[in-house]
């Protein structure tokens, strides 16, 4: 598991733990994707889904990108950013990631962005869940493709590459 930092102004946030759970019910879904294309495992698409909940339920990430890298062809993806602020209200389907496209051997991959500074306590918890490994976000530009959300919190999918 790898990440990124960034910082974070402070504002009033749309952020539950319910909310959270209900907007992961789709993102999952799209990691379920990535393991029945035997892209990753199952049990790493089931530790993605626990380790993204508990970040988005404790506010320590702004956004992620999964990361799809197919022989012989550049890495493409799906940047997901975190809306706490009550404007997001598009609650799209999960799915039509046309992981079909991508050929037998393709590797998926998992970048958070954290916010900056953590608490020790959060700090101690990532290093915890093994996500220590710097890594960087695909370059490129980004093409809104859905969004999921729940009474105005939610995550904006991207697609970032060429696909």
């Amino acid at each position: 598991m790898t990440y990124t930092q960034t910082q974070a102004a402070s504002m009033s946030s749309t952020a539950t733990e319910a909310r959270v759970r209900e907007v992961m019910k789709h993102v999952f879904a799209d990691i379920t994707g990535l393991a029945t294309r035997g892209f990753t495992s199952h049990e790493r698409a089931a530790k993605w889904r626990d380790d993204l909940t508990w970040m988005l339920s404790n506010e320590v990430i702004s956004s992620f990108e999964l990361q799809l890298e197919a022989p012989g062809q550049p890495t493409r993806g799906f940047h997901y950013d975190v809306s706490n602020d009550g404007s997001i209200q598009e609650a799209g389907r999960s799915g039509g990631m046309q992981l079909y496209a991508f050929p037998n051997g393709t590797r998926a991959s998992i970048v958070v962005s954290f916010k900056s500074p953590l608490p020790d306590e959060i700090e101690a918890e990532i290093k915890a869940r093994n996500w220590t490994s710097p890594a960087t976000y695909l370059k490129g530009e980004r093409t809104r493709d859905r969004a999921y959300s729940c009474d105005g919190y939610g995550v904006i999918r991207n697609r970032v590459g060429d696909w």
